[in-house]
């Protein structure tokens, strides 16, 4: 649709009103963050609360009321590709954070985004817990509280403040000579992405790196508020983010100061990560970074098609962390079906995939179960 269906206000209105929005919507979640809010799951242990609901709703009645023309794209509204199909569009997340929320942990925050052409160039990131609000448009500099940030202005990887989940940076098995030298992680690990990553952005932490997939909203006003701090932030490739486009999902995140970020980038540019773009391998990411070792293989198609292939398990749930293969609770994973072909289980794990693609830590994977064992005689049968 041309931009010229929006009549937009200036950058600095913009700011203003997303600064005044998150405020409000900030204190909203506060008030539900002290009396508890009703939860439920989108999918298996991808939890959702009435507070985020009521976030998002209170979010968009201002943002829309007052910017009627713009665009809109959010974690809990159905995605509609007409809704942002804009020149401007409003990107959000109205509680990101949400188990930290769950949990009782000050470690959610409402995140805004205004894109121009797909680009961010207005968010903010409020954590009302801390009552912390960084802002930042694109040349205009990044603020915490009103007051300038910058990024760290560290230059070796070794002793840098890292917030990021310690088995990312174990030895790959694809790379076992692959190590990284001593680090200072972050200890608890804030639930919220957008938050590590303004953490970052006012110096407070060096680095950060996720490496799986993160969604438009997680990322949209946090990448801005960094590079406006004088920092880089893109995924493990070095590729700088494009918002809004049909999935919108980004491969990986790192994020550190411009000394620092070039040389993560060579760390971990190595590390298997799909490309979520590509419609194939949503809801992917990652899960087969450990197949040489396993025979849990979500992705080969190729596989022989003979006879002796007659189990093939479905299997899903959330992972303790991306980069390996243990399940956050095993009582929760989800059992899809078993089939007597890959092409089958193949079908139904693309399916189960697809309906999960809005949970990035959420996995499924294609077991083939080549050996039984029967308890009564000890004895294993081939498949």
């Amino acid at each position: 649709m041309p931009d010229s269906k929006n009549t937009a206000a200036s950058l600095e209105d913009d700011l203003i009103l997303l600064r005044d929005v998150a405020k409000e919507a900030g204190e909203l979640a506060l008030t539900w963050f002290q009396k508890g809010a009703k939860k439920w799951d989108k999918s298996p242990n991808n939890p959702v609360t009435q507070a985020d609901i009521e976030v998002n709703d209170r979010i968009a009645l201002r943002l829309l009321s007052q910017r009627p023309t713009y665009g809109w794209l959010s974690e809990e509204t159905k995605d509609d590709s007409d809704n942002r199909d804009m020149g401007r569009v409003f990107v959000v997340d109205p509680i990101d954070g949400t188990k930290a929320f769950i949990a009782g942990q000050p470690y959610f925050c409402v995140s805004i985004a205004l894109l121009y052409n797909d680009e961010s160039v207005a968010g903010v990131i409020y954590n009302p817990s801390t009552d912390e609000m960084f802002e930042a448009s694109k040349g205009g500099g990044a603020f915490l509280n009103g007051e300038p940030i910058y990024a760290s202005g560290a230059q070796e990887i070794v002793d840098c403040k890292m917030i990021g989940h310690p088995t990312q940076f174990q030895p790959y098995p694809e790379y076992p000579d692959w190590l990284w030298p001593k680090l200072q992680l972050a200890d608890p690990i804030p639930n919220a992405v957008a938050y590590r990553i303004a953490l970052v952005a006012s110096g407070q932490w060096d680095a950060v790196v996720a490496l799986s997939n993160k969604c438009d909203w997680d990322l949209a006003a946090a990448t801005l508020i960094l590079k406006e701090a004088g920092g880089q932030c893109t995924d493990h490739k070095g590729r700088e983010f494009v918002f809004n486009g049909r999935i919108p999902v980004q491969r990986s995140v790192v994020g550190a100061g411009k000394n620092l970020h070039p040389l993560l980038i060579d760390k971990v540019r190595v590390a298997p990560i799909p490309d979520p773009k590509e419609e194939k391998l949503v809801g992917t990411a990652h899960q087969n970074i450990n197949r040489a070792k396993t025979k849990l293989d979500p992705m080969n198609t190729s596989a022989p098609k003979s006879s002796s292939q007659l189990l093939h398990l479905v299997i899903g749930g959330e992972l303790k962390d991306v980069t390996g293969i243990e399940f956050e609770d095993l009582k929760a994973v989800e059992f899809v079906g078993a089939f007597g072909s890959h092409e089958e289980a193949y079908n139904a794990w693309k399916a189960a995939a697809q309906r999960t693609v809005d949970n990035a830590e959420m996995r499924f994977f294609i077991l083939h179960a080549h050996r039984l064992m029967d308890p009564e005689t000890g004895h294993s049968h081939d498949v």
